[in-house]
C-alpha cells in the first residue's frame, strides 16, 4: 500500500510542553524542507500546553503548508504502563494514533521531537508498505532481540519514525496487542514502547531506509554497527531526517553531534531563537575552544588529567572575568586566545 501523491501528510507528534521548544524546531525543520507538501499535524500531550503552544503557532505563522492542533490525552491509568527514569507516560500516546485522525485516515507518520527533517520527506510518506503494519527504520548493531525473543533477521527498529498503516491498525485492534504484551512483559523491557512495538510487530514491520531515521550511531560508532565506512558517509551524506537520541542533544552547548547546527539554524528560525544552552558555561567555553585547536587524543589526555595547570586556571579565571562582566561570547574567546598563545 502507499499514498496517493495530491494527499496530505498526516503527522503525530506526542509529547509534554517541557518538550515545546525542541518540538518547535522539528516542525519548522518539516516545514521548511517541504514547502510543497500540505501536512495535518497532531500534537497530543497529557497536559495542555497553553502559552507554549501559542509560542509554537507564532513561530510557525511564516509558513502556510499546514493545519495544527493540539489535544490533551491521558493513558488510560488502570492500565499502569511502566516507565523508566529518563521517560515519561507520552512514550505509549503514539499507541493511540488512530483516536487523533478522523475514521477515514489511512495512514499516519509519527515523529519524535527531538529530530530534525533536512529533505524531503514525501517519498517516506509514500513508501510501500508491502501490506505491512507498520514501517519503521532499524537500529544497526543492535543486541536487543535475543532478550525480546525476536528473530535476529528481523532486526530491531527505533520507534521514533513510524509510518503507520491506519487502517491495518485499527482493525486488528494493534493497541491492545502492545498494552497487553506491556502487561505481561514489563519487568524485562529496556525502552518499554519500543521494546512491545518490536516485540508484537518484528514480522508485520516493513524495513525503512537508514535515511528515514538517523540515529546516533550513524555518528559515533561506540561499537561495531555492520556497515562499511562508504555506505556510513552515504547515510549521512543522503540522511532526510536526523534523529537525535540518546544522550549527545543539540541543545546542550557540549554537543559533540555533528547536525547540532542544523538544530540551531532552525531553532533561529523560532520563538526561542534566544535561548541560552543551560551548560554554556564559561568552563565549558573553554573547553570547547580547546577541544577545536587541539588534535582529538591530546584533547582527550588534557580533559582527563586530574590537576588543571596553573598556565589553564590563569586563562580560566581571566576569561571568565571578562564574560561576567561583557557577557560577549566574542570578546570571551578572543581573552581565551590571547592568554594560550
Amino acid at each position: 500500500m502507499t499514498a496517493a501523491r495530491s494527499e496530505k501528510i498526516n503527522l503525530l507528534f506526542c509529547c509534554n510542553s517541557a518538550y515545546s521548544q525542541h518540538l518547535c524546531v522539528a516542525l519548522i525543520s518539516v516545514l521548511a524542507n517541504n514547502p510543497g507538501q500540505q501536512f495535518d499535524i497532531a500534537v497530543v500531550g497529557r497536559d495542555a500546553f497553553g502559552d507554549e503552544a501559542e509560542k509554537i503557532r507564532r513561530s510557525l505563522a511564516q509558513f502556510s503548508n499546514f493545519d495544527l492542533r493540539f489535544t490533551v490525552f491521558q493513558t488510560p491509568p488502570e492500565l499502569a504502563l511502566p516507565i523508566r527514569i529518563h521517560y515519561s507516560t507520552d512514550i505509549y500516546t503514539r499507541l493511540w494514533v488512530a483516536s487523533f485522525f478522523p475514521d477515514d485516515t489511512a495512514r499516519v507518520l509519527y515523529l519524535d521531537s527531538d529530530l530534525i527533517a533536512v529533505g524531503d520527506i514525501a517519498p517516506l510518506w509514500r513508501a510501500d508498505l508491502g501490506g505491512k503494519l507498520l514501517g519503521a527504520v532499524d537500529i544497526p548493531g543492535s543486541t536487543r532481540c535475543p532478550l525480546l525473543g525476536i528473530p535476529e533477521a528481523a532486526g530491531y527498529f527505533n520507534s521514533g519514525v513510524l509510518l503507520f498503516d491506519l487502517e491495518q491498525w485499527r482493525r486488528t485492534g494493534a493497541v491492545d496487542e502492545v498494552v497487553r504484551y506491556v502487561a505481561e512483559n514489563g519487568d524485562k523491557l529496556i525502552d518499554p514502547d519500543q521494546d512491545a512495538l518490536n516485540a508484537c510487530f518484528f514480522a508485520r514491520r516493513q524495513s525503512l531506509p537508514y535515511i528515514y531515521n538517523v540515529i546516533t550511531p550513524f555518528y559515533f560508532q561506540y561499537h561495531d554497527i555492520g556497515i562499511g565506512a562508504a555506505e556510513l558517509a552515504t547515510i549521512q551524506r543522503q540522511a532526510t531526517i536526523v534523529h537525535f537520541n540518546g544522550a549527545s542533544k543539540p541543545w546542550h552547548y557540549m554537543s559533540r553531534h555533528p547536525r547540532a547546527a542544523d538544530y540551531c539554524r532552525y531553532l533561529r528560525m523560532s520563538e526561542w531563537r534566544d535561548f541560552v544552552p543551560g551548560d554554556k558555561t564559561p568552563l565549558n567555553m573553554v573547553k570547547k575552544f580547546v577541544a577545536g585547536i587541539l588534535p582529538t587524543r591530546l584533547l582527550t589526555a588534557t580533559l582527563n588529567l586530574a590537576h588543571i595547570s596553573s598556565g589553564i586556571v590563569r586563562c580560566l579565571s581571566d576569561a571568565t572575568r571578562v564574560f561576567n562582566t561583557t557577557n560577549d561570547n566574542d570578546t570571551f574567546i578572543v581573552t581565551v586566545r590571547a592568554l594560550i598563545n
